[in-house]
């Protein structure tokens, strides 16, 4: 069944047949806020969904153990690829239904699943040999401590240029390795613009964990808008050019 064009989409859009409209960051920011407006009724519920899971794992920390807790992080991996599938459909003029985060989470589960896994255990690793390096006052620990600093970094800006390509439904039956190399492609032409999407977007993070009641409500649905404005239309053309390349 075809989806028909979502509420705030404008005459042209609608016009706009070939690659989708490449925003700058402050006009992403202003599109995904229009996104979120007109798509809250269904954005709103998935980020709870998303955010009951979180203090689900939060009380389990409290009375098991925070390592049982952060083994069970991944666990969130399955409704923020939904919450990124209807950012996704948003992002390309189409019907929203909520049902497309348990669809997402069903298609993509061990895709979802182990990416999550990666870059959650992988920050937790990076971020204890910075703070162990630090604290063993010597150069050794220095040098590891900044080689796991940029690490930590450059795995952060991966995971919010991945996160939309790894759930955008054009991309559906692609192998999900492929989604996963492009964003890294995309990270290597647009550095700069990656780069400050990640910032913005861990910047609405973190002030949001300090007010956790948009985190648990709408944060992580507008960083998904937001994402998806400006990476899929980016990936689009960048894939292109490499589809180009490589019949040439």
């Amino acid at each position: 069944m075809s989806r028909a064009e979502p509420p705030g989409a404008t005459d042209e859009d609608e016009a706009e047949a070939g690659p989708l409209e490449r925003l700058s960051l402050p006009g992403a920011v202003r599109r995904a806020l229009i996104d979120f407006f007109y798509q809250s009724i269904r954005l709103v519920p998935a980020n709870v969904l998303w955010g009951v899971l979180l203090i689900a794992l939060g009380w389990l920390a409290i009375l098991v153990g925070i390592w049982v807790a952060i083994l069970g992080l991944p666990l969130l991996g399955l409704p923020l690829v939904g919450i990124y599938r209807l950012a996704g459909h948003i992002t390309r003029g189409e019907e929203v239904v909520l049902t497309d985060v348990v669809t997402a989470a069903r298609q993509q589960f061990l895709p979802a699943l182990g990416f999550a896994a990666a870059v959650v255990w992988g920050l937790v690793l990076l971020g204890f040999n910075v703070v162990a390096g630090f604290a063993s006052a010597n150069p050794l620990g220095y040098a590891i401590a900044t080689l796991a600093g940029w690490g930590f970094v450059a795995l952060v800006i991966y995971a919010v240029v991945a996160w939309p390509l790894l759930a955008d439904p054009a991309r559906n039956g692609e192998p999900a390795r492929d989604r996963l190399r492009l964003a890294g492609y995309l990270v290597l032409a647009a550095p700069l613009r990656m780069v400050t999407l990640a910032v913005l977007a861990v910047a609405l993070w973190i002030v949001s964990t300090i007010a956790f009641a948009a985190i648990v409500t709408i944060t992580v649905s507008f960083v998904a808008c937001l994402s998806s404005r400006v990476v899929l239309p980016d990936a689009d053309r960048l894939a292109e050019r490499l589809a180009r390349r490589g019949r040439d």
